[in-house]
């Protein structure tokens, strides 16, 4: 089955058998199956995977996600009462008036979105913290 590549491979494969069979898949994972469009390194891809033992790439960044979640990071990142944080290996806002453990209960942003408004020019974050982020979730 390593031939099977993309989705015209799965078709072909698939258009020998009746249409009417059932498909019967076994996975480590157990559970149902599910397909999903993701993406890995910003290209896109079909998932193939079990649904109960998680999914692998990311999930599509539309322009509507991008413009939603980019205003609610820069209304904290701007906000003196929020602090940010790559500490924990993800691009995170917390309040620090939460107490000592304030940033592991912060609000997580996706990687792409960081990145993209740092290309865009509308924060500035030092490299080394793009850097770890994308070593640890690219």
């Amino acid at each position: 089955m390593n031939d099977l590549i993309t989705v015209g491979n799965y078709i072909e494969r698939l258009k020998q058998f009746p249409a009417d069979w059932r498909v019967v898949v076994s996975t480590r994972a157990g559970g149902r199956i599910s397909v999903e469009h993701r993406e890995i390194n910003g290209k896109p891809i079909i998932a193939v995977f079990g649904s109960n033992g998680g999914s692998f790439g990311e999930n599509p960044l539309t322009e509507e996600e991008y413009q939603r979640v980019s205003q609610d990071f820069l209304k904290k990142f701007n906000n003196p009462n929020y602090a940010y944080t790559t500490i924990h290996g993800d691009h995170r806002i917390y309040s620090p008036s939460s107490g000592s453990l304030a940033s592991s209960y912060g609000s997580h942003y996706d990687r792409r979105i960081i990145e993209r408004m740092v290309a865009e020019g509308k924060i500035q974050i030092p490299n080394n913290e793009i850097e770890r982020v994308r070593y640890l979730h690219g």
